[in-house]
């Protein structure tokens, strides 16, 4: 089955899907952001459970997975012939802000009515559109159409660029990723040699950024333990401070979580520091996780504990899968 099949097939098994009192849905429990509008978060529930997150995204918020299409040159304008899981945006006022999304279903040509499956809006037309009860198939014009995500489903001719981002950010008043130019360029090229990330170069780092460099500085991301679409290659502040020992402007070395002891764990807490820490265990090839990392501690993030201290050499009722200061310290989490 190829990315887009797998992708449609996840979002039809949600047709006729209803949500609970207040915007409660699996959708949003399932993204850590329940009893809010979810139209975004069921596209990107369907993109994880069909594997193809990676090239759909995970978002909540529509105007920021336009943008990140964008970044990555795959937006399509309004009117233009529409593809079988194009990710189409709408806007309500005819503004230029997304208002809600959906997966198209049939291809269409341009200017032509199109056939989707939308989370998050109603039946018919007699409803809200964008915050309606369910999940339904819809046929809508284009009158309210803002445009089109074309995502590089694997195994599809179809879609934008197939290449892991196109995207471009400024830390510290210097730019990074695509068409970045610079002798900041050249250092990051560099601190990925020395760090042994370079085999996608040809002739070594350069002052231009090119597509080695944002497949090199990939692998570095999910060496530190990132995955799906934050392992896009393009820095982050973050993982350019672990790569550097600074970001630009703001010399700082690698700072790691200190220990918040075992009880703190007992509570089931929700943190980015319980994310930081899954990321970790993921990179150490220590996962037990479906879904995850996330920020909410879970079974699985207790299970894939319990790898990391049977690698660490503990056994019996020492490998319970609840932290200690010892394992902790050597898993090294980075501080959030």
């Amino acid at each position: 089955m190829s990315g887009v099949d797998a992708m449609l097939t996840a979002a039809a098994a949600d047709v006729g899907y209803k949500e609970g009192p207040n915007n409660k849905t699996k959708h949003g429990a399932w993204y850590g952001l329940d009893y809010n509008p979810w139209c975004d978060m069921a596209v990107s529930y369907w993109a994880q459970q069909s594997g193809n997150a990676a090239v759909v995204g995970r978002f909540a918020y529509c105007p920021s997975h336009v943008n990140w299409f964008r970044a990555r040159g795959q937006w399509v304008s309004k009117n233009a012939s529409a593809k079988r899981g194009d990710i189409v945006f709408y806007s309500w006022d005819g503004g230029p802000v997304a208002d809600h999304v959906g997966i198209v279903t049939e291809d269409a040509p341009a200017g032509g009515t199109l056939h989707t499956i939308e989370g998050n809006t109603s039946a018919g037309n007699a409803g809200s559109q964008g915050n309606g009860d369910g999940c339904y198939r819809r046929t809508r014009p284009r009158t309210y159409v803002l445009g089109f995500g074309r995502p590089a489903y694997p195994g599809s001719s179809s879609g934008g660029s197939s290449f892991p981002s196109r995207a471009r950010v400024t830390i510290g008043g210097l730019s990074y990723g695509y068409g970045a130019k610079g002798a900041h360029v050249t250092r990051v090229g560099q601190a990925l040699v020395k760090r042994g990330f370079g085999k996608h170069y040809s002739e070594g780092p350069g002052p231009s950024w090119s597509d080695a460099d944002t497949l090199n500085y990939r692998d570095f991301q999910r060496s530190l333990g990132y995955v799906g679409v934050d392992a896009d290659g393009v820095p982050g502040p973050t993982s350019l401070t672990r790569l550097l020992g600074s970001t630009p402007g703001k010399p700082a070395a690698p700072k790691y979580a200190p220990f918040p002891g075992a009880a703190w764990f007992k509570k089931h807490p929700r943190s980015p520091l319980v994310t930081a820490m899954g990321r970790r265990l993921v990179a150490e090839g220590c996962s037990a996780y479906s879904d995850g990392p996330g920020p909410q501690w879970t079974g699985s993030d207790r299970k894939s504990y319990a790898k990391w201290q049977r690698k660490q050499g503990f056994g019996g009722a020492d490998a319970d899968g609840w932290p200690g200061a010892k394992t902790w310290s050597a898993l090294k989490v980075p501080a959030v």
